[in-house]
């Protein structure tokens, strides 16, 4: 089965070898997968600023028998059905592997899924990000589900070299009051992954048409979130497990805190010495504890 991958994969191996009126096709389908997936094809020759002719021609020129072959995969992306845990470990527990010794298949996955951070992602567009972090008034970080694990600590990694983060939690039901206080200043981060939650998509939504900048943390080019975010950073979710894996977003989450460091200047040197003197005069951390004497 051709996947979304393949056909991008597709794209760029046939781009040099097209006409200037079929690349501009090609590029188009490349930066709007979405769209690929959900507009008819004169709707997307339309916004492409070509004909319907000219996109069969390039369906066709990737090999594809039609346009309708070339956009079923975009279409399949789209799909985020809910997970169904219990068939998945069903499964698990179908093929015997019941914990019994390394599972050579989840350990190469999962370094797949931390090397994603930096394969998926240029260093320009990493630097883009960060910078769009530091040159921002308020920073919020969101994440609902397995994904707050993560926006929590984005947030509380950044708290440590910038004091202008704000985490999104609702706790109370205050979700849709701290997103709404957003302005065209700030920035919205948020992490996402299928399958989506509700309330991030609609968050994104809320501040792409208030003028709020987004910055989308996410696992496909597909994501409903890529559709309202200023900018997209990928990771991979890939698990031969019951749940979706983490580590793409960690490690991604992690690789932007360095950058954020490093492109800082004197400011986060500044915070960090206020914090490790607030951290020290707390005694936030166990250290030298007093000897036990036997009585």
């Amino acid at each position: 089965m051709t996947t979304l991958s393949d056909c991008l994969k597709r794209i760029e191996s046939h781009f040099d070898q097209m006409g200037p009126e079929l690349q501009r096709c090609a590029r188009w389908a490349a930066d709007n997968p979405r769209q690929v997936g959900l507009l008819s094809m004169r709707q997307q020759a339309e916004l492409a600023g070509a004909t319907p002719t000219s996109m069969a021609r390039m369906a066709r020129a990737l090999g594809f028998d039609d346009y309708i072959s070339f956009r079923k995969p975009f279409q399949d992306a789209l799909a985020s059905p809910v997970p169904d845990f219990r068939e998945r470990v069903h499964s698990m527990q179908a093929t015997g592997n019941a914990g019994n010794g390394p599972d050579p298949l989840l350990e190469t996955v999962q370094l797949d899924n931390v090397r994603s951070a930096c394969a998926l992602n240029t260093p320009e567009e990493l630097n883009a990000a960060a910078d769009a972090i530091l040159h921002s008034r308020r920073v919020a970080f969101l994440g609902v589900r397995s994904c707050f694990a993560i926006s929590y600590h984005f947030y509380y990694a950044y708290s440590l070299i910038a004091g202008n983060g704000i985490l999104v939690h609702g706790l109370g039901g205050a979700f849709p009051d701290q997103v709404d206080s957003l302005d065209a200043d700030d920035l919205l981060v948020c992490i996402t992954q299928q399958p989506y939650g509700r309330p991030t998509i609609e968050a994104v939504q809320s501040c792409r048409e208030r003028g709020v900048k987004v910055l989308a943390l996410t696992d496909s080019p597909l994501s409903p979130a890529a559709a309202f975010a200023n900018q997209i950073l990928q990771f991979r979710a890939d698990s031969p497990s019951y749940f979706h894996s983490m580590l793409g977003s960690l490690a991604l989450v992690e690789g932007l805190l360095a950058r954020l460091a490093a492109r800082g200047g004197n400011t986060v040197l500044d915070r960090l010495a206020t914090v490790e003197s607030r951290l020290a005069s707390s005694n936030a951390y166990w250290s030298n504890p007093p000897s036990r004497k036997k009585k």
